[in-house]
């Protein structure tokens, strides 16, 4: 009697990869099912870990990508965004286009097996009386006067909280999730020197609760533009942070009253014209020294 076949494992994502004119690797993921439409709703769900789970295999196993830009999309089958839509209209790409419809969002990355550069880690990110002062990996300051970590931190300060929320130190209309300290991929990370940089290295719960923050961020303005989630070159500073960007009036509804947000606000009205009058000083260097070429 022929013995069976070996069932084949169950799989939770339909999944389109493509790579771009420049080389880059472009994949789309949808769940292949779920009762749960948006992903605020789906976040909710038992099939969330598996689904981020199996995504994160294809990207990081499957394709060795040390490099990636993450986004998660609400998708209704009409976008703005070129670069999703030559992905979600290529031919062999309908199976995700017509399930992320249906589940009303798509998750979408773009990336590369790159050399890892370095990334510098904020200091003091797990002292909420700590001052809001860093410098990312382009070499933007970042300061913002009279405020400390805990000025910003809009969920998490529990001693058990596993994710942080907070403002986005530079005053832009989202919010930014990290692990908490005492999370325990946090607590491994740091008994080695080191920050949690990928979502690979956070046990179920964690995963689930890094996403389902996220969509209680986007609950509470009703929805959200998207989420973002770097790795490896992809990144500004070392700590791995999920952004959840919120339409900007929505957030001033908010926020535009409260002092931490006028604060963050003044910071980077000052910031971007530091960085106007950096760009001026820069042309007036040049056209001095082609004056003196002459």
């Amino acid at each position: 009697m022929a013995s069976e076949a070996p069932a084949e494992p169950q799989r939770h994502t339909v999944h389109h990869v493509s790579v771009s004119k420049r080389g880059t690797i472009l994949v789309a993921f949808a769940p292949c099912e779920s009762s749960e439409s948006g992903f605020e709703r789906f976040a909710k769900s038992e099939a969330l870990v598996p689904f981020m789970r199996e995504a994160l295999e294809v990207v990081e196993t499957e394709l060795s990508l040390t490099s990636y830009h993450l986004r998660v999309l609400p998708w209704s089958g009409v976008t703005s965004d070129e670069s999703l839509a030559l992905l979600l209209f290529a031919s062999g790409a309908e199976a995700v286009a017509q399930k992320g419809e249906q589940m009303g969002f798509v998750l979408y990355v773009a990336g590369s097996n790159a050399v890892v550069r370095y990334i510098p880690v904020i200091g003091n990110l797990d002292d909420l009386d700590a001052p809001i002062s860093y410098q990312d990996a382009e070499g933007k300051e970042v300061e913002v006067p009279g405020l400390t970590l805990r000025s910003v931190l809009v969920r998490g300060e529990e001693p058990e909280a596993l994710i942080r929320s907070n403002l986005d130190f530079q005053g832009r209309s989202c919010y930014v999730l990290v692990m908490a300290p005492n999370a325990p991929s946090a607590q491994s990370a740091a008994a080695k020197g080191e920050v949690v940089r990928r979502q690979a290295e956070l046990s179920d719960p964690e995963l689930a609760a890094l996403w389902r923050t996220a969509a209680m961020m986007a609950e509470d303005h009703g929805g959200f533009e998207e989420m973002h989630l770097n790795a490896g070159n992809f990144q500004n500073v070392a700590h791995m942070h999920l952004k959840v960007w919120i339409p900007r009036d929505l957030f001033r509804n908010l926020w535009a009253e409260q002092e931490v947000y006028e604060k963050l606000q003044a910071a980077k009205r000052w910031r971007d014209d530091a960085w106007i009058r950096q760009q001026e000083e820069n042309e007036m260097a040049k056209a001095i020294a082609m004056s003196l070429e002459q």
